[in-house]
């Protein structure tokens, strides 16, 4: 009786997938339709990043074509955190030495990966290195959404060895609002960012973050005395070893990141990680205010948040 009950979960399992996969299947074929005649967004037929992005904007194709519009129209117009992504150009590689961005081996039962950021040095580098950092940033979590389906996301950001003159002098307002602008428009769902270790005079900058980001989001941001605090919220298995967890180490996730951004230099110079909103092509309204000109079609993201 056992075993029939065993088969028979089997067959129920093996359906829904089935199910599952004509539903992504459905809904893919859309949005390569709809990518093919608006005219300023490029031509994306890569279906297993098209399916990721449809997973992290929890199957709503409407919120997936928002999030795809804004994504590629943030690509084009924020030229600091978008530019040229040369892997080996002297922007990335001073990210690249200044600090790690690693992502969790396992997913939690929620299917939710934590991002996880340290820098290694703090020490002073010419021009806006925040940019710098931004840059590599994305670079990271691009790649990330390629490999990786995931419901959600977690991050961990420790401020043990951040420079204090580059916190205090490029954190500013367009700086923050630019950023926030990226973020809403990436399509993974943000759960949860813990910062730990942070210094003091970190605190102003915080208010301000949090003062421009909806209530929702304000109750998903912690800050810990204790580093090893989180894995009160995220699974032991998620967390780095560095931190109190079972997985590997921020510098060992950060080091297989950096290899592989290093090993996909074509994909960031010249294939799908290279592709941009061609914003000549885009359609204009002229009542269109500031952030509709600079996120896609007029009025479709006035009321769009971080969910």
């Amino acid at each position: 009786m056992q075993q029939d009950s065993n088969n028979q979960t089997a067959v129920v399992d093996g359906t829904r997938q089935q199910k599952d996969q004509l539903l992504y299947d459905e809904e893919i074929d859309k949005l390569i339709e709809w990518l093919r005649y608006t005219p300023h967004l490029p031509n994306v037929t890569d279906r297993a990043w098209l399916r990721n992005c449809f997973i992290g904007r929890k199957l709503r194709i409407e919120r997936t074509k928002e999030s795809l519009d804004g994504y590629f129209c943030c690509r084009a117009l924020i030229n600091e955190f978008f530019g040229v992504r040369d892997p080996l150009g002297d922007d990335v590689q001073t990210a690249m030495r200044k600090t790690w961005f690693g992502f969790s081996t396992n997913l939690t039962e929620d299917g939710y990966q934590v991002i996880v950021t340290k820098n290694i040095t703090d020490e002073d580098v010419p021009g806006r290195f925040l940019d710098q950092w931004t840059k590599y940033f994305y670079m990271c979590i691009d790649w990330n959404l390629k490999r990786t389906t995931v419901n959600g996301v977690i991050m961990i950001y420790d401020m043990a060895t951040t420079n204090k003159n580059e916190l205090l002098t490029q954190v500013t307002p367009s700086f923050l609002r630019k950023s926030l602008h990226c973020s809403t428009y990436f399509p993974y769902k943000l759960i949860q960012v813990h910062f730990i270790n942070v210094p003091s005079y970190a605190a102003v900058i915080f208010n301000i973050l949090k003062s421009l980001v909806p209530k929702k989001i304000q109750s998903r941001i912690f800050m810990h005395n204790d580093p090893t605090d989180v894995i009160q919220h995220i699974p032991k298995e998620c967390v780095p070893s560095d931190l109190g967890g079972y997985d590997k180490s921020i510098q060992e996730l950060g080091e297989f990141t950096k290899n592989n951004i290093l090993a996909e230099s074509e994909l960031f110079m010249n294939g799908l990680l290279s592709l941009k909103a061609d914003m000549e092509k885009k359609p204009t309204d002229k009542n269109s205010n500031e952030q509709s000109e600079l996120f896609g079609f007029d009025g479709n993201f006035k009321q769009l948040n971080i969910d």
